[in-house]
């Protein structure tokens, strides 16, 4: 009896591409693995340091060591680290530089600001991360956060409000921001955000000054500076921004 079937070399080619294409494509990712194992290990760790740290704190809290796989780094594992070790951190970037480095620039946190929380003194940065319990003697020279109140507060992370204290911090860390800007900063005595609307600042030791609602927080700073330099030396009392460029003064 005759056998009918018709052989079709292309249909053999066919079902070997689909036999032999993956197994390609899994031997040249395996062979890319084992190159970069081999190759790509970290031997150079360089810190760009704008921080009270040094670079081998930052390393050291990074976790990162010389000789791991450089494509293995977990940079937001490694970041993360570094926040959680060195409270007094703002801004951390991690990245890779073919072949062999890891570059971390890390910039330093400053206090701006305390409050007391839990019968105790904190401080506090701009962006309203507590920076670690301290005495009242070092307060000085920092403006006082008053009537804001965190639920909670670990050292190194944003404080934890809720409610009508959300505006609260929302608007302490403006006027923070607004007034170093101007380098003002310095002379605030304290900062009273019990009205989320109308915030007071004690500023230069003469004048409770009221910003009104949350908004061009920078721009009436700036006219601030400028109200407060056209009044006399003799002058104390009340200062109010009505608006525009103006402010509304009612002496003591």
């Amino acid at each position: 009896m005759e056998d009918d079937r018709v052989f079709n070399p292309r249909s053999t080619v066919k079902r070997s591409g689909m036999v032999y294409g993956p197994l390609t494509l899994v031997l040249l990712f395996l062979v890319a693995m084992l190159v970069m194992s081999l190759f790509f290990r970290v031997d150079k760790i360089e810190v760009i340091n704008a921080s009270d740290y040094s670079d081998r704190e930052i390393i050291d809290a990074s976790g990162i060591e010389t000789g791991v796989n450089l494509f293995f780094v977990d940079r937001f594992s490694a970041a993360s680290m570094i926040f959680a070790d060195l409270p007094y951190m703002d801004t951390v970037s991690i990245t890779r530089e073919m072949p062999d480095k890891i570059i971390i620039q890390a910039e330093g946190s400053a206090p701006a600001a305390w409050i007391r929380w839990d019968d105790e003194f904190w401080f506090i940065d701009r962006k309203g991360r507590m920076l670690g319990d301290t005495t009242e003697l070092k307060t000085a020279g920092y403006p006082e956060i008053r009537n804001l109140e965190p639920i909670t507060a670990m050292v190194g992370v944003e404080m934890v409000v809720e409610g009508i204290n959300e505006g609260r911090l929302a608007y302490a860390s403006e006027l923070i921001t607004a007034l170093q800007g101007e380098k003002l900063i310095g002379k605030v005595s304290w900062i009273d955000v019990k009205d989320p609307e109308n915030p007071a600042v004690y500023y230069d030791n003469r004048f409770t000054v009221y910003f009104g609602p949350n908004e061009d927080v920078a721009f009436k700073t700036a006219l601030l500076r400028s109200a407060a330099e056209q009044m006399s030396s003799d002058d104390s009392g009340t200062l109010r921004y009505t608006g525009g460029s103006n402010w509304s003064f009612s002496p003591d």
